[in-house]
């Protein structure tokens, strides 16, 4: 007898019905058959499968029976009262998809619903008047100089416009990939976005998403191989031998099917608890997306990477990477295998708690390492890793490794603390005023990168070395009669480090770098980095050494529009690759809603190129949202008070009658913060200062810089106080060359849009006086 196997739908229970729902699922499994489950066919049915199960007296559950030789399968589509599940049993049906061999759920008559058209015509008057009394007011604003929220966003071609300039109508789409030629017809002929939530509503998840991406810019090909959709052949069918059932059953487990249906191939408590308990699918699906879902399960012979913009979850591929490794090393584990070595590293304390909370979730029982380098997963942030090696050293073998690094042996390593850097350079600077440095040269920000990129990226200690080198990426050209200039206050700075024991943090990392080379044996057996846009070179030195080079080695999730600290790096110079099929880029974004991030991508249009970890042009092409809400509102205020009370007012609207609001207040700097949290006060609103991620996820209302901010989600933002005096901040900028401030001025650009993008559903910027000329609109 066939074990029996269970998919479920998008599933929608009541908090009270989830324990009886899985006590019926569990007994399903068990025996089918049983008495007390009344699994009953329904007479007059479009599809003999379809069956009702009894929860209890009240409610019953809606199914699928697929059955045969080597199967015997269930398909849970809903919980419904009695009646209910009668009604919907009787007009739904499974189908496989003749073009892509998916299977769908399909309702031989429409559910009695508002009709899109309905709810497209309710939005556009509501839409209308919203407009409309906005403008009033506007006007009214602007005779009597008081402030006006003002929606702001992108205007982008029609929907429909968008696919028929690229050829695809509605033939072409259902040949090439089987989508319902209804669907796009009602896409076609919509004028704007408004109506396209409405058009795509009883959409299943794969043919949502595939428009949404070619109305993005993705070509077929990419559409089909992110959904994991066969190309169309022209090669003569051959005789089909599978039952119905069996290409049903087969249909479910596609990649693309996936989206709505769960799949479980052992029913057990924990895989149930994981469907039953959360309050939406996207929170418990057992299967990612088909790009999420190939990147975690592929082998790779070397070094891979992921890289998209914010919200496309590239942070829970590398946590369900960094499990599937620790837990089978890519094959079958058994009772006597030991975990191999993994690491699971990102660039801040906070951040990797985040990480480290996100693997408790996926796994509780994950094994976990004692000490770094030993059998089983170390999840921390990278310099606190470092820090801690370094620590552990004997005093002999740093002394060996500062050497090689800095020219000059120290017995000890500490890293700079608060202003300790920049003062060094001052000094290093203040012996060498005689140098007749220009200003673009002469300056701390200047040296403290030429140190990090040209000096520790390529272990250099001398000058014939440094005037040797090539300076790739390093916007301000030198020629050697100003290399010679700069050589002795780079040597100054290093040897001031070495005598006092106290270096910058790429030193520190370069060091400890060094002492794994010297060492000879490395520290993991594999390693996996998200936010790798941020790490320096002394970071990446450090990562190469501390894993063999072989399969799997180094993976690396990253967005080169989120870089906020430091320079960017091309990796292959480290010894790392992750050119061609290496490389996945991820486009679906699952935070923020399409209004919020066509704002966010307006933040990004500069005149500098966002290059990635290979050197090469990121591009937003295809990077779309699955989500709609309201337009994002730009607030302007005369004074800081009138903003704060306005803040405090839009606080009150989002809290007034809700819960679930977590609403985050995001600074450009720390004093903004205290002021915000006093003024809210004064209004009876209770903010809290944090850049704790699990501490802002149980808070009504969170106060932190757009720095602290990384990482987080909140349903509603706030970017506070976005002024052209502290975005950008123009001491940062004073005395750069001109290479030098336009990375400086694409960092800010980074932060702005790393802080628009933690808005799930609504984002407000406020300003009082000259808004930065940074903001879209």
């Amino acid at each position: 007898m066939a074990p029996v196997t269970i998919s479920m739908h998008r599933l929608d229970i009541d908090g009270s019905l989830r324990k009886q729902t899985m006590d019926f699922l569990t007994k399903l499994a068990d025996d089918p058959t049983s008495p007390g489950l009344h699994v009953e066919p329904i007479a007059a049915a479009v599809d003999p499968r379809v069956r009702t199960g009894r929860v209890n007296q009240q409610y019953r559950a809606v199914m699928f029976e697929l059955t045969g030789k080597d199967m015997h399968h269930f398909v849970i589509e809903g919980v419904y009262n009695h009646d209910d599940a009668y009604n919907r049993a009787v007009k739904i049906r499974l189908e496989v998809n003749p073009v892509n061999g998916i299977t769908r759920l399909i309702e031989e008559t429409a559910p009695e619903l508002p009709t899109g058209q309905e709810k497209s015509d309710r939005a556009k008057a509501t839409a209308a008047a919203r407009e409309a009394a906005e403008l009033a007011a506007q006007q009214e604003a602007e005779t009597a100089a008081d402030p006006v929220a003002v929606p702001v966003g992108p205007i982008t071609p029609p929907p429909g416009d968008i696919l028929q300039e690229n050829g695809y109508t509605a033939t072409v789409l259902e040949q090439e990939l089987g989508i319902d030629p209804a669907v796009i017809d009602r896409v076609l002929t919509l004028d704007s976005e408004d109506g396209l939530e409405d058009a795509l509503m009883m959409s299943p998840s794969w043919e949502r998403d595939a428009l949404l991406g070619l109305i993005a810019g993705l070509t077929l090909e990419e559409v089909r191989e992110s959904l994991g959709i066969p190309a169309r052949t022209e090669e003569p069918a051959q005789a089909e031998t599978r039952t119905e059932d069996e290409r049903l059953l087969e249909g479910l487990k596609t990649p693309a099917a996936q989206m709505d249906f769960a799949y479980l191939d052992e029913v057990n408590t924990e895989e149930l608890r994981k469907v039953i308990d959360a309050q939406d699918f996207d929170a418990w699906r057992v299967f990612l997306h088909p790009d999420q879902q190939q990147i975690i399960d592929r082998d790779y012979s070397g070094s891979a990477r992921v890289f998209g913009g914010a919200g496309t979850g590239k942070t829970v591929v590398a946590v369900h990477r960094a499990n599937r490794l620790v837990t089978s090393n890519g094959r079958t584990p058994t009772l006597s295998d030991n975990p191999p070595a993994v690491l699971l590293t990102t660039f801040t304390r906070g951040l990797a708690d985040s990480l480290k909370s996100l693997m408790n979730v996926l796994n509780p029982a994950f094994p976990e390492a004692g000490t770094p380098g030993e059998p089983g997963l170390w999840i921390s942030g990278i310099d606190a890793l470092i820090y801690q090696l370094l620590k552990k050293a004997n005093p002999a073998e740093i002394e060996k490794a500062s050497e090689a690094v800095l020219g000059r042996a120290t017995r000890r390593i500490k890293p700079f603390t608060g202003d300790e850097e920049r003062q060094y350079w001052l000094d290093a600077l203040m012996n060498f005023r005689d140098a007749d440095l220009p200003p673009e040269l002469g300056n701390t920000t200047f040296m403290e990168q030429e140190f990090e990129s040209v000096v520790l990226a390529n272990q250099i200690t001398t000058q014939l070395a440094y005037l040797r080198v090539a300076r790739p990426g390093r916007g301000t050209p030198l020629n050697r009669a100003q290399r010679k200039k700069v050589w002795p206050v780079l040597e100054a700075f290093m040897n001031a480090s070495a005598r006092d024991g106290k270096v910058s943090w790429p030193a520190q990392a370069a060091v400890a770098a060094r002492l794994l080379d010297n060492r000879g044996d490395s520290l993991f057996d594999h390693v996996l980095i998200d936010e790798a846009q941020d790490f320096h070179a002394g970071h990446w030195r450090f990562l190469r050494a501390s894993v063999a080079e072989g399969p799997n080695d180094i993976f690396l999730a990253e967005d080169s529009h989120q870089r906020i600290y430091g320079q960017h790096h091309v990796l292959s110079h480290f010894g790392i690759s992750t050119r061609g099929r290496a490389s996945t880029r991820l486009t679906v974004n699952y935070r923020t809603t399409r209004e919020n991030l066509g704002y966010a991508l307006q933040i990004l249009d500069g005149e500098q190129a966002w290059l990635d970890a290979e050197g090469e042009q990121d591009s937003e092409k295809g990077y779309r949202s699955l989500r709609s809400g309201p337009r994002p509102q730009r607030m302007s205020f005369a004074t800081e008070n009138e903003e704060f009370d306005a803040v405090a007012e839009l606080i009150r609207q989002w809290q007034d009658g809700r819960e679930d609001v977590r609403i985050g207040i995001l600074t450009r700097t720390r004093p903004l913060i205290n002021r915000a949290v006093n003024a809210l006060a004064d209004h009876g609103i209770t903010a809290v200062k944090t850049q704790n991620a699990e501490l802002a996820s149980h808070e009504a209302v969170s106060v932190m810089t757009m720095h602290g901010a990384k990482g987080m989600e909140f349903t509603h933002v706030i970017l506070l106080g976005m002024g052209e005096d502290v975005l950008p901040l123009q001491h940062q900028l004073a005395g750069l060359g001109e290479a030098e401030r336009q990375d400086a001025l694409q960092r800010e650009r980074a932060l702005l849009y790393v802080a628009a993008t933690r808005a799930r559903d609504e984002l407000v910027v406020t300003t009082h006086g000259q808004p930065s000329a940074l903001l879209p609109g």
